[in-house]
């Protein structure tokens, strides 16, 4: 019988993103709206003060090159975002920020990520009935104790559907292969580049593959049918990991035994 207590991997906290950098977009506000909008798939006009929100950056051929999470203050726009794709975020933005008078800086504040099972201040970018995920800015230097590990961190936005692209990602996917059409994309907003493309893909269901979290046992190997995506995820005896499948073998691969959920 399948082990269906979950529960254990979700863990309430705090930490610091090590790996994780700031990057403050200056300019005048308006050329900075300007240039986001027409670059990012997200449609910024949606993002309040004091609020965040997942994007990401795709190149001519809706390939994802950079994700990212936008916060936006009464100071300005910042990325908040692996170091591993900043400076590929940074040469996809380049050609296109400097007719907007628009520069990229590094802030050298800290990044802290929270899961949180409780109502914060701050403005989760991911959530479910459950729990949901924050990060915010410290510019001092004392930063809290963490009280959850990188792994816990890594899991719980797995189970949320939400994938932080890894450096050996940048240019393989389509943002419906990686289910960004559910949490980074704006199907509203107009045109971005690689716009066309991704539309295209979302009302011609051309993607005939699902991209899937998967938790199972540690013994689990996966097999040809699950084609891997980042990292797997070791917690509690058990696996958090994400794949791409094939629609018609869902059913199948869930009934391997060693598969415990499939979200």
């Amino acid at each position: 019988m399948k082990n269906n207590n979950l529960n254990n991997l979700i863990k309430f906290g705090s930490l610091e993103l090590n790996s994780w950098c700031v990057i403050d977009v200056c300019g005048e506000e308006e050329k900075v709206i300007d240039l986001l909008q027409g670059q990012v798939t997200s449609d910024i006009n949606k993002l309040s003060i004091d609020g965040f929100q997942l994007s990401s950056i795709c190149n001519h051929k809706g390939l994802v090159m950079a994700d990212f999470i936008i916060s936006r203050s009464n100071k300005g726009f910042n990325f908040i975002l692996k170091r591993s794709v900043s400076s590929t975020l940074i040469d996809e933005l380049a050609p296109f920020a400097k007719f907007n008078s628009v520069t990229f800086e590094e802030n050298k504040s800290k990044v802290i990520g929270m899961i949180s099972n409780t109502n914060e201040k701050l403005k989760a970018f991911a959530k479910n009935d459950h729990f949901s995920t924050y990060v915010y800015i410290l510019s001092n230097k004392t930063t809290p104790d963490a009280s959850i590990s990188y792994e816990n961190w890594e899991a719980g936005n797995k189970i949320l559907g939400n994938y932080f692209l890894e450096s050996d990602d940048i240019g393989k996917f389509r943002p419906l292969e990686l289910n960004y059409d559910k949490l980074r994309v704006s199907f509203d907003k107009g045109c971005y580049r690689g716009q066309e493309i991704v539309a295209r893909m979302k009302y011609l269901g051309i993607d005939r593959r699902s991209f899937l979290t998967f938790i199972a046992s540690n013994e689990f190997d996966a097999n040809e049918d699950i084609k891997i995506v980042g990292q797997k995820i070791e917690i509690d005896d058990k696996l958090v990991f994400n794949g791409i499948v094939k629609k018609d073998l869902i059913p199948d691969i869930q009934n391997d035994p060693q598969i415990l959920k499939i979200i």
